[in-house]
């Protein structure tokens, strides 16, 4: 049945305790650890180190045990992804592609919507979850808005030669990388500081925002001194063979001497110059914190332990910014398995993981109607113009007009109106007609966790339509109910969290 969006806000209400829990600022501090069955630490697991919570994650995480899998999935290189690799190579062939070839492709938008399809492909398809989890970390990390000129192009190369294969590697490498990504070169204006007439964007964002934070100590000096280092680091230009490459002018370059953060640096240096700022940055105490506080507020909570991040920024610092390192010391932390219901589901998790629970088939036309609810709801890949990120925070993605977005999507995605998605409602229910049976089943199948016996009274109360709820559905009433029963889940408290 075709649901309005007014029935289906009217068939919210009606479960009473779960609809007065909508997602509000008022509400949150409601919505915690305290008042939902927290799911076991296996499910944490998988729902914070995933796009999505899947039966067959579950029972390989059971199988394995959660530390081995943790282990496996920090090993991504030993996860075998090749037939969604084929995949891509069929439906996304530019994110393969060299400079040279992208740029004879006339079309940047073809070449950016097809990045922006394979992240989301990877991430509902891949097994090598957890590493598409911190793929996507440290694109926001590194923000690059893609939809400007040259960048919509050169972005393809930032993601495959600067984020995918430092996402599970090293801090300081990952820097070096991103410090000379030609992408980053033009979203930050880099390749226009020359000597005499720094451009301190760079500079600036390289301080604040990749390394030491808006409080790392640093000073209006040592921005105009890491500009300096940074002067001659631009692009090869049209007719170079490097053209589109990273390349060093040195007869752009500010060869005095500089100090950056009391640490000399001799005349003549060249390109080492910028080299040794970000060695200088990379190991600094305050990058240590702010990276630390970074990965915890993503795996832990808005407000992570300082304990926690005490600890890691030793471990950052002992390990030279060994970034499975510490996330080893996030994920088997009791402050991990303590933390349910403290992270809520940002739009890409929340729409993602629902077709990971629910969809029997993903088609590629579901794309548009995909980036059509990230756009409603504010988070499509690299579309993010200022370069701090999306936010990692709830208080930034509640609202209501969020949640009514949410609310339409579970909607179109349950009843089956978002094109090539399909769902298979007879296997998705066990191919039971009893109410109970089925909000046990779905409650197993979509929320992998527990509920309260009051919301599972009104969700099988809901789902009977009145009648005597150990009846069995008609097979009308099962169209009906069952679509907007699935909604109703994915829409509630218990789904928002992850």
């Amino acid at each position: 049945m075709d649901l309005q969006r007014r029935s289906f806000i009217g068939k919210a209400a009606a479960i009473g305790a779960l609809a007065s829990t909508g997602l509000s600022r008022n509400s949150q501090a409601a919505m915690t650890s305290q008042t939902l069955p927290p799911p076991d630490p296996e499910v944490l697991t998988a729902s914070r180190c995933s796009f999505g919570v899947t039966s067959d994650m579950l029972r390989q995480i059971r199988r394995m045990g959660r530390k081995k899998w943790l282990r496996r999935q920090l090993n991504w290189k030993s996860i075998d992804d090749s037939a969604l690799e084929e995949q891509l190579h069929r439906q996304t062939p530019t994110i393969y592609m060299s400079i040279r070839e992208l740029a004879k492709i006339e079309s940047n938008f073809r070449v950016a919507n097809q990045l922006n399809q394979a992240t989301l492909l990877r991430a509902m398809f891949s097994h090598r979850q957890l590493y598409e989890v911190m793929v996507e970390f440290w694109s926001n990390h590194f923000s690059i808005y893609h939809r400007d000129g040259p960048v919509s192009v050169l972005k393809t190369v930032d993601d495959r030669e600067v984020i995918r294969p430092h996402a599970l590697g090293n801090f300081r490498k990952l820097l070096h990388a991103s410090s000379k990504s030609p992408a980053m070169l033009l979203y930050l204006d880099n390749h226009t500081n020359v000597a005499g007439t720094p451009n301190e964007n760079y500079a600036r964002e390289l301080m604040e925002l990749h390394t030491l934070g808006v409080d790392g100590g640093y000073t209006e000096t040592d921005v105009q001194e890491v500009a300096r280092c940074f002067t001659g680091w631009a692009l090869g230009r049209e007719g170079r063979k490097d053209v589109g490459q990273f390349r060093f002018y040195p007869e752009r370059h500010d060869q005095g001497e500089k100090t950056v953060l009391g640490h000399h640096i001799p005349p003549q240096g060249g390109i080492r110059d910028g080299e040794q700022v970000i060695d200088i940055l990379a190991g600094h105490p305050s990058t240590a914190r702010f990276i630390s506080t970074k990965l915890a507020r993503h795996f832990i909570s808005d407000s992570p332990p300082a304990e926690l991040i005490e600890r890691m920024s030793k471990i950052f610092l002992g390990t030279d910014g060994d970034i499975r390192a510490l996330l080893e010391e996030i994920l088997f932390s009791e402050e991990f398995l303590t933390s349910a219901d403290e992270k809520l589901k940002r739009p890409i998790d929340f729409i993602l993981g629902a077709l990971r629970v629910s969809a029997s088939g993903v088609q590629r036309q579901s794309y548009s109607a995909l980036v059509n609810y990230l756009l409603a709801l504010g988070q499509i890949p690299f579309d993010w113009v200022p370069p701090d990120g999306y936010p990692d925070t709830a208080a930034y993605w509640i609202s209501t007009n969020g949640m009514l977005n949410r609310w339409n999507f579970a909607s179109s995605l349950s009843g089956s109106r978002l094109p090539g998605i399909s769902i298979d409602y007879a296997a998705l229910c066990g191919n039971s007609t009893i109410p109970g049976d089925i909000v046990d089943t779905l409650t197993a199948r979509l929320l992998h966790r527990p509920l309260r016996e009051e919301h599972r009274h009104r969700f099988i109360e809901f789902l009977a339509g009145g009648n005597e709820t150990n009846l069995a559905l008609s097979i009308a009433e099962t169209e009906e109910r069952v679509p907007a029963l699935i909604g109703l889940m994915l829409s509630s408290p218990y789904f928002q969290y992850r």
